[in-house]
């Protein structure tokens, strides 16, 4: 960890699916975009916590990067855990934009299978 606070914590990538149906009915997952991105990985407020019980969406952390970065990706990957996380939910604030994130059973490997 930085000792400043708006310090890159974590690198993981962003990507883009697209889904399809095989022969036997089987769907799978194409690669259409990715992008190795650096953020701030913090943990949900309580308030946000109690937020989503409510929606019934589930967030297992949130990660800020700048803004600009974000291009719109519904899935993050983050090697160092080997998860993939669906992005649930986005928050502008500020130069920062902020990812809620909830794991997915999903795995790296069945994506590259289907590569771009």
């Amino acid at each position: 960890m930085s000792a400043y606070p708006n310090s890159y914590n974590t690198s993981f990538i962003l990507f883009r699916v697209k889904t399809a149906v095989d022969n036997l009915g089987n769907k799978t997952w194409r690669l259409v975009g990715s992008k190795e991105v650096g953020g701030v990985i913090s943990s949900i407020s309580s308030k946000e916590y109690y937020s989503s019980l409510q929606t019934k969406v589930l967030f297992d952390f949130k990660v800020s990067i700048q803004s600009f970065i974000y291009d719109g990706s519904k899935y993050a990957y983050f090697p160092r855990y080997e998860k993939i996380y669906e992005i649930k939910r986005t928050y502008l604030n500020g130069q920062y934009i902020e990812l809620y994130l909830s794991e997915t059973p999903l795995k790296w490997e069945e994506i590259l299978d289907h590569g771009s």
